[in-house]
């Protein structure tokens, strides 16, 4: 069947999609991730200087998708005229689904190659996709040649991505590699004090400890255990133990089921 073009257009009207939470202001600063820090602040303010592309690596919960975001809102705030797009590999896998025609997929590729800015979140999971690989790899040329930016993050760095192929490896490779280390306890150690300082919330070592040791390490879930403990503390009028973040816990499954 002869591809309409009118059928997809609606579809790839891009906006910036990032989350106007990660900024930099709130990004926790440790041992762990101050070069990727300092970095992505140098390139938020001068965004086609320095070597591109920026490629930011570490493991889950380190950090990663907040520094991409918090470079996104920081530049798209300061210059609002360039065109921005924040994109998961998850999307573009979805973009790029089974379905579509070679023909669908070039159309869809020309529409990544009008922005500014492009940040490529999660790149390890176009792993073992060729095709996907191959438009990537256009984009990212077709990008680069008119002196635009590319950013990329994955929990791994280039080279030791399975699946990946040396075409678009050496593409990577020639960038900016930053890595954040992996000790993830510390790091989210530090969030954590932080989300409670932000919920003007006291919390010992030992419960921190307790959360971590008990609760689903996502930040997006530890965000949501601070605000329901902070919650039931401030009902009973109580200082947060491990025994009351149980209590708070329970309740609130309780209360959900």
């Amino acid at each position: 069947m002869k591809f309409k073009s009118s059928a997809i257009s609606k579809q790839l009207i891009f906006d910036f999609n990032a989350t106007p939470r990660f900024t930099f202001d709130n990004f926790l600063v440790c041992d762990e991730n101050e070069i990727a820090h300092k970095t992505s602040l140098y390139v938020s303010k001068n965004p086609f200087e320095g070597i591109n592309p920026l490629y930011i690596c570490g493991g889950e919960g380190t950090g990663k998708t907040h520094l991409l975001n918090a470079m996104g809102n920081s530049i798209k705030s300061a210059m609002p005229h360039l065109n921005l797009l924040y994109v998961s590999s998850s999307d573009i896998l979805e973009r790029y689904n089974n379905t579509l025609s070679y023909e669908e997929i070039i159309i869809i590729s020309k529409e990544y190659k009008k922005v500014d800015i492009l940040m490529i979140d999660d790149i390890h999971l176009i792993n073992n996709r060729e095709t996907i690989q191959e438009q990537v790899f256009h984009i990212y040329n077709e990008l680069l040649s008119k002196g635009k930016r590319v950013i990329v993050a994955g929990r791994r760095s280039p080279e030791q991505i399975t699946g990946l192929n040396d075409y678009l490896k050496s593409r990577f490779l020639s960038g900016m590699i930053i890595a954040i280390k992996s000790n993830k306890d510390t790091i989210k150690k530090s969030i954590l004090k932080k989300m409670a300082l932000d919920e003007n919330l006291i919390i010992s070592e030992a419960s921190v400890e307790y959360i971590l040791n008990h609760f689903n390490r996502e930040i997006s879930e530890l965000h949501k255990v601070i605000q329901e403990i902070n919650t039931y503390s401030m009902t009973n009028k109580r200082k947060v133990t491990p025994e009351l973040i149980k209590e708070a816990i329970s309740l609130s499954k309780g209360l959900h089921q």
